[in-house]
């Protein structure tokens, strides 16, 4: 399914967008379940479990009709991943309340804008809820990394792009640094900023299983801390248009 005139217009705008029940509540339990198996198969729990990637197509369903109908109308052509779907869990990570991280803040990908074609999306497997290790971003800083990327060439890094943003915007700078006493989640996210016209704050994904987030490939983001005492949980995937 291609995205609704209002869907479009929000993910232009702010660079993500949720979709709304887009994986069957069936698909969703059962790849639930196998990534509950892969966790408790470990000896110990991690606050940020790694390396729980698909070996037996155990997150193939996040490849519906849907989803295809949507890559075709964002890609065109795109090539099959060879796996589907890398699961994202974050248990309560240790912080007694939740703030706006200053850490590990990047985007994943630089380079002009029409160098390659990319989407890149996240399906919600358990309730995300404020506070539960939604992966953060700041909406809108896609425009203005393609406006940076445009003006002054290629993107090389995360870390240059990040060195560019900043330059431009000492906002992006104070988000990456502390100040004692700050109220981050009034600045950052409720207050935000407006740099060359372009609104930006910081928000976290949220929604419901089966809602299908997707992110443009400039987006700045960073992991969350997790203070709920229920897991974040996505998957998360990237597919590639083809030349």
């Amino acid at each position: 399914m291609p995205l609704t005139t209002e869907q479009a217009r929000a993910y232009a705008r702010d660079g993500v967008v949720r979709l709304s029940g887009l994986i069957p509540t069936p698909d969703i339990e059962t790849m639930r379940n196998a990534v509950w198996r892969k966790l408790d198969a470990r000896p110990e729990r991690a606050a940020r479990p790694s390396k729980l990637t698909a070996r037996e197509g155990e997150f193939d369903a996040i490849g519906s009709p849907a989803i295809r109908a949507l890559l075709d109308s964002l890609l065109g052509e795109w090539d099959e991943p060879v796996r589907w779907g890398l699961p994202l869990v974050a248990f309560h990570t240790g912080e007694e309340a939740w703030d706006v991280p200053h850490r590990n803040w990047h985007v994943d990908l630089g380079g002009l804008p029409g160098e390659y074609s990319l989407a890149r999306f996240f399906v919600i497997l358990e309730p995300s809820r404020p506070g539960g290790g939604g992966t953060g971003y700041v909406a809108g800083s896609h425009r203005l990394f393609t406006a940076i990327a445009e003006r002054e060439g290629r993107l090389r890094s995360s870390a240059e792009a990040r060195r560019r943003l900043i330059a431009h915007a000492p906002w992006f700078g104070e988000l990456s640094s502390t100040r004692p006493g700050e109220d981050r989640i009034q600045r950052f996210m409720r207050d935000g900023a407006e740099v060359g016209g372009v609104e930006v704050r910081v928000c976290e994904m949220l929604g419901e299983p089966g809602d299908v987030i997707l992110m443009h490939p400039l987006m700045l983001h960073a992991p969350m801390p997790n203070v709920l005492s229920t897991p974040r949980m996505m998957l998360t995937q990237f597919v590639y248009g083809r030349p």
